[in-house]
């Protein structure tokens, strides 16, 4: 074992400390297994930055690079277009909408810059 995860039971081992065994990583395996399975179903779904955590182990939250790949993710989830809200975020603008699949909610959104306004003269 590598010098920050020694062998259990040893005594040694930092996590043990911090651990909460009342919500194990095997409580996030929905999350990857329906990610997987939209991936299967969808092999040309663009990838994005992914996150999920332990305090809501059957939601995930996805990070796109673009409109145009939030429009592939909302094609997919088979979400409505009038679920999609468009946020001003201080000069940028956000995109997203939630989407049940499966036993999961899935956060998806994108940020990007507005376009500048045309100035009249």
């Amino acid at each position: 074992m590598s010098q920050h995860h020694p062998v259990p039971g040893t005594g040694g081992d930092p996590l043990s400390a911090y651990a909460d065994l009342t919500k194990p990583l095997t409580a996030q395996v929905v999350v990857f297994t329906v990610l997987a399975e939209l991936a299967a179903l969808h092999p040309g779904l663009p990838g994005g930055y992914i996150t999920t955590s332990h305090f809501t182990p059957a939601e995930a939250h996805v990070l796109l690079d673009g409109p145009a790949d939030l429009e592939a993710w909302r094609q997919a989830t088979h979400t409505d277009v009038r679920d999609v809200q468009l946020v001003n975020l201080d000069g940028d603008r956000k995109v997203l909408f939630t989407a049940a699949v499966g036993p999961i909610i899935l956060r998806v959104y994108t940020v990007f810059a507005a376009e500048p306004s045309a100035v009249g003269a």
